[in-house]
């Protein structure tokens, strides 16, 4: 006899609940997981939550950061190709330039590469470019006229030899040269710009003979506004204290080569 329709619904109901209790699972999953055993597991989906846990962040390249306009300057300027300190024409405009030694002077010869280690980096501006008051296209020779007047202390130094100097140059605007400056002597760390300093001083002019010989004039003498008849009180820096801090330099770099250092805190201040 079939039991009515309550009936059949209460037994229905009775069945499934003693099933799920004795397996845990209703009717037809065990076999829905069963067939998806063999699957590859699924990548698990990443929620917004998850990767910004992770993510970096990057930098934005900003052009008109100074450091980066100073950069394009350098960049531009060690494309150029050297050429000897005395053949150097006549030419308009301010600019920044690196000195390169290409001889066989004692001191000199660990940076004799092929033009890849200035000893030297310098600016020419117009006066008053500094403070962005003159325009570069005004007919000056800044540049030129610094370039040669280092031509000149060189041809003039007694143990150094003009024709074994070579100089990358390159015309720009008044305002970026110092920025380009300031970067290429920290990164290059030129030996007269950061060891032996004062090759880049000019005459003192009539009645200045009071100050004290650069350590560059001292080590090499020549130049005769910085004779010590006209010069007389010495630099605090020797000729044989600046050869020590020249070769302690290569030994330096010998040990442990000094990769170009960050610039944190890029300023406009005169170097």
């Amino acid at each position: 006899m079939w039991p009515d329709s309550g009936d059949a619904w209460l037994i229905a109901v009775t069945t499934l609940a003693t099933v799920i209790v004795a397996t845990g699972t209703p009717p037809g999953e065990g076999q829905r997981v069963s067939d998806d055993a063999g699957a590859s597991p699924r990548r698990k989906r990443t929620t917004r939550a998850s990767w910004r846990e992770y993510a970096t962040s990057p930098e934005p390249y900003d052009p008109l950061k100074l450091e980066n306009l100073a950069r394009s300057i350098e960049t531009q300027m060690l494309q150029m190709e050297p050429e000897p300190i005395t053949d150097v024409q006549p030419m308009f405009g301010a600019g920044i330039y690196a000195i390169y030694y290409v001889g066989h002077h004692p001191l000199y010869e660990p940076i004799s590469d092929d033009c890849r280690t200035p000893i030297y980096v310098g600016k020419a501006v117009h006066k008053g470019g500094r403070k962005g008051l003159v325009s570069s296209t005004e007919n000056e020779a800044p540049l030129w006229e610094r370039i040669n007047e280092h031509k000149t202390s060189l041809e003039q130094a007694y143990d150094l030899d003009a024709r074994e100097f070579q100089v990358r140059y390159l015309v720009a605007v008044d305002f970026y040269v110092s920025l380009a400056e300031q970067l290429m002597i920290r990164q290059f760390r030129p030996l007269w710009n950061t060891v032996v300093d004062g090759f880049g001083n000019h005459s003192p002019g009539t009645g200045r003979g009071n100050q004290r010989r650069s350590p560059w004039d001292e080590l090499h003498p020549g130049r005769p506004w910085s004779a010590p008849d006209r010069m007389p009180t010495p630099s605090r820096q020797s000729a044989e204290q600046s050869r020590l801090l020249i070769e302690r330099r290569w030994s330096e770099l010998d040990d442990a080569p000094v990769d170009p250092p960050d610039l944190p805190g890029f300023s406009l201040d005169e170097t």
